[in-house]
């Protein structure tokens, strides 16, 4: 890999990396201290996507200088196939404004399942696209007003197998959920759960992840894998902010 330093306009330390694949890499090499090795899963792959070429070169370097991750990136629908076929990425940042964004997130969820989906640069006024992408199913969001050392944390926070977004966009989604919780009401039954399955949507409400839930119940992750997967489909959701917002609007009782 060669390299060439280069200044930003703050004085900042700035490295251009030409990697094997020819693509390039824009490096900030200053370090944010709240965010200094939060990425630590190993050969962890990050995957931006994004039409802008300048903005997904810096966002990858960014994320190669502060964590222990591997940045690959995509632009449309053919570079998005292929690199999900060639990295298999953990984390998936998909800028909302890229061009047919929504054909690319649903590429996504068929071809990378597991992976966990965030998405970049919507403001809180953006209420029908942050429900949008709920409701396919993305792990977490990052604002326009929200920062970048935000956004290394809210990586490792959806890595981790938790959802995260901000107290505005929950109301928004609590909203949302409150909403179809009321027009289903009126013939619902009440949701009836065992008892694995209570314990692990009350750890739900409180944010735990996957691997918190399993120390904490003394069974496998992919067990708690399962009973989750279970829950959103019996609540009827295709993520677990979902689940636990509206599992406070139903009525349930253990089975």
């Amino acid at each position: 890999m060669r390299s060439a330093a280069l200044t930003g306009a703050r004085g900042e330390a700035l490295v251009v990396s030409q990697a094997e694949n020819g693509q390039r890499v824009l490096q900030d090499t200053r370090m944010f201290p709240a965010a200094r090795g939060v990425l630590t899963a190993p050969e962890m792959t990050v995957l931006v996507v994004d039409d802008s070429k300048l903005y997904r070169e810096y966002l990858a370097g960014v994320i190669a200088a502060n964590a222990a991750a591997r940045p690959t990136m995509a632009w449309d629908l053919d570079s998005l196939t292929a690199a999900l076929h060639d990295s298999a990425p953990m984390v998936i940042l998909l800028n909302v404004a890229t061009r047919n964004s929504a054909v690319l997130l649903r590429r996504m969820f068929s071809s990378a399942p597991g992976a966990q989906v965030i998405a970049m640069g919507m403001s809180e006024d953006d209420e029908p696209e942050i429900v949008a992408c709920a409701e396919a199913g993305v792990a977490g969001y990052h604002l326009r007003n929200e920062s970048l050392e935000d956004l290394l944390i809210l990586i490792r926070k959806v890595a981790a197998g938790e959802s995260a977004c901000s107290p505005a966009v929950s109301a928004i989604l609590l909203r949302r959920l409150s909403a179809l919780a009321a027009q289903r009401q009126g013939g619902a039954e009440e949701l009836v759960l065992t008892s694995r399955e209570t314990q692990i949507l009350r750890m739900l409400e409180a944010g735990a992840s996957n691997r918190e839930i399993a120390e904490t119940l003394c069974i496998a992750v992919h067990t708690v894998k399962n009973h989750v997967h279970n829950l959103l489909t019996k609540l009827g959701v295709s993520s677990r902010a979902q689940a636990a917002a509206i599992s406070r609007t139903i009525p349930r009782r253990e089975a």
